[in-house]
């Protein structure tokens, strides 16, 4: 039987001597990834200031719903800063937070990123910015990187065993935060716990994909833990997950304001737990509204259609047809360019007009052009045969050498001379028959 207290319950377990044994059920936040105080280098001082702002949005959502919902515990999973030197008015900014979590009774723990961990003991003196707060009282930081010390926390009869592991900046990619941790168990938080709680800043296997997270906690690493690590709440990854592997709950916490763009970024937001005797009974990712994006991705195909003559001032016109539809000034946007074009079209995109018309219309326009490849047909090397392939590298080589040399000799303008053409061929297939020495085969026409 269950009786709801305010935002707690409490659930009645038979005794011994026939009455009713309260086990008590604490709810939980948990946030991270929260990456306040970006540099954002361009843009200008007041729409960085206003990027800002919606970071720190996302963050008092999980401090407001704590409140609201009379929470026993918060917790950051890391990267509260993005840095670890975040400007004085967002230290403010979380001393403020932390305050009102503690006027209202609500315990806050938590661990540093590798984001806001110095990654050398010179920067900062090794200390990260959370450290500040914990001189203050504001909350438990677990500091180290290399070992488990775990914190007993007494919250409403509720006995959790809470321990972290903040992020090590000189850790190899690809390593296992959790491989060659030691326990350092001084308070003797098995026997004198309901529940456990580990706090990670890392990709969990299972629960990423391959290379996403710059360290992986390998599966065999959990089921190595102390039995009392009963839930697994991590940082890092900008998107919530969660899995039952075994007897643990293993919850991935997810970004509180979108970082990235594309659907894989994950929605933004912050966990809310219920934690008994056992641990999490309930788990929910509460949605924090982030700031607008956008994404347009266009091909050379788009810019210039089949059968269309080019025209000075054509691909603007596309791009701006395209970018209109989700103008806003509070929108971030980005412009995704791609497929192969010459060198001519290439500076008839007018990328200065682009990022003119974005400041006008978008809070932000970024221009993602890695997708475009510039051809010269001067140097594209022509197909061979009804197959509509090449017969040989070397077939083709020579076929391509004599074309460019008659295109010199024709005067055709940026051709080089027959003195170059033939000395860059003589270049390559020297090349190919030492490769094709090495391999043991030998490359000659067809017959």
């Amino acid at each position: 039987m269950r009786r709801k207290l305010g935002a707690r319950s409490m659930d009645e377990l038979p005794s011994g001597n026939g009455r009713h044994a309260v086990a008590p059920v604490i709810g939980v936040v948990v946030t991270g990834d929260n990456h306040l105080s970006p540099a954002l280098p361009r843009l200008s001082p007041p729409r960085r200031a206003a990027r800002r702002e919606w970071l720190r949005r996302g963050f008092q959502a999980a401090v407001d719903y704590a409140i609201a919902h009379d929470a026993a515990l918060f917790i950051n999973t890391g990267d509260l800063f993005d840095s670890p030197a975040p400007s004085n008015q967002d230290r403010a900014f979380v001393a403020a937070q932390l305050a009102r979590l503690r006027q209202a009774g609500i315990v806050s723990v938590a661990i540093g990123g590798n984001h806001d961990t110095p990654r050398l003991s010179t920067e900062h003196g090794g200390e990260a910015p959370q450290r500040v707060y914990t001189a203050l009282d504001g909350f438990h930081f677990f500091a180290a990187s290399d070992a488990l010390r775990p914190r007993v926390f007494t919250l409403r009869g509720l006995r959790v065993a809470v321990a972290g592991l903040s992020c090590d900046p000189a850790a190899p990619p690809g390593s296992d935060p959790l491989a060659g941790v030691a326990p350092d168990d001084a308070e003797g938080a098995p026997p004198a716990s309901d529940t456990g709680l580990l706090i990670l800043h890392a990709a969990i296997e299972g629960l990423a994909r391959p290379a996403e997270g710059e360290r992986m906690v390998a599966r065999a690493s959990l089921d190595a833990l102390p039995a009392m690590y009963q839930t697994i709440v991590a940082g890092h990854i900008h998107r919530f997950a969660r899995q039952r592997m075994d007897a643990r709950e293993v919850v991935i916490i997810g970004a509180s304001e979108r970082m990235e763009f594309g659907a894989a970024s994950g929605a933004p937001g912050f966990v809310w737990m219920e934690l008994a005797p056992g641990g999490a009974r309930r788990v929910e990712h509460v949605r924090v509204e982030p700031q607008p994006r956008a994404e347009v991705t266009l091909s050379v195909h788009d810019l210039w259609p089949a059968g269309v003559a080019d025209a000075p001032g054509a691909p603007l016109e596309v791009i701006r047809a395209a970018l209109e539809p989700h103008a806003g000034s509070e929108t971030m946007a980005r412009l995704r360019l791609t497929g192969e074009l010459t060198r001519e079209r290439y500076h008839q995109l007018a990328l200065r007009e682009i990022i003119l018309m974005g400041q006008r219309s978008f809070f932000s326009l970024d221009i993602d052009a890695t997708g475009l490849t510039i051809v010269d047909p001067a140097l594209t090397l022509p197909t061979f045969g009804p197959d509509g392939e090449p017969r040989s590298l070397t077939g083709a080589l020579r076929r391509t050498l004599a074309e460019v040399i008659a295109r010199g000799a024709a005067g055709e303008e940026g051709a080089p001379s027959e003195e170059d053409a033939r000395a860059a061929g003589d270049l390559l297939l020297a090349r190919l028959r030492e490769l094709d020495s090495m391999d043991g085969t030998e490359d000659g026409e067809a017959e």
